[in-house]
């Protein structure tokens, strides 16, 4: 091989070369975009799932908040309502309150048997089957004496302030299933 053919070679070796570093640099630039891009879709599906968590936790934390207010005042009405029976001193106002606290109670253990976990529903059926059982024997008391029945106002009155202690597990399990930590 002379030297002009030597020449030749490297030339053509080099435009090849530069012709394809061209390319080739398209190409990594091309699959380093299409990697970011996917990056990026990554980032925005995670960050749309983290909000989608956080509306869910925002619901549930309110669906209980709701709950637990919604139950105390039922229970606040029942005790009041439970007096008045001792006093003598139902009236239509008193009904009306307690049938409105009742029925605030029942939508929003409604709305949490929608939304609660399996663990939170649980902790909740001892204080739904308590403030059932409270209002059957308050209403039964007001209808005076039955063979049914032999609870006295001092024992409903009873029933109702012990019913609260199953509260501590109900509050473990929601603040559980919201993420809290002691």
């Amino acid at each position: 091989m002379n030297a002009g053919t030597t020449a030749l070679i490297i030339s053509i070796v080099g435009v090849i070369g530069t012709l394809l570093a061209s390319i080739v640099t398209q190409r990594l630039s091309a699959v380093a975009r299409r990697e970011e891009l996917k990056q990026q879709r990554l980032l925005g599906q995670d960050e749309y799932e983290r909000e989608q968590r956080d509306k869910v936790l925002a619901n549930k934390r309110t669906c209980y908040v709701a709950m637990i207010s919604t139950t105390r005042r039922y229970r606040l009405e029942l005790m009041s309502y439970l007096y008045g029976i001792k006093q003598g001193a139902v009236d239509n106002e008193a009904e009306t309150r307690l049938q409105d606290a009742r029925l605030a109670f029942a939508m929003s253990l409604a709305e949490t048997q929608l939304t609660g976990t399996i663990p939170v529903l649980e902790a909740l059926e001892p204080i739904r089957k308590g403030m059932a059982h409270g209002y059957a024997e308050t209403k039964e008391l007001e209808q005076g004496p039955s063979p049914e029945s032999n609870s006295s106002f001092e024992e409903i009155r009873t029933f109702l302030l012990k019913l609260w202690d199953e509260w501590p597990t109900a509050y473990a399990a929601m603040r559980s299933d919201l993420g809290v930590e002691d």
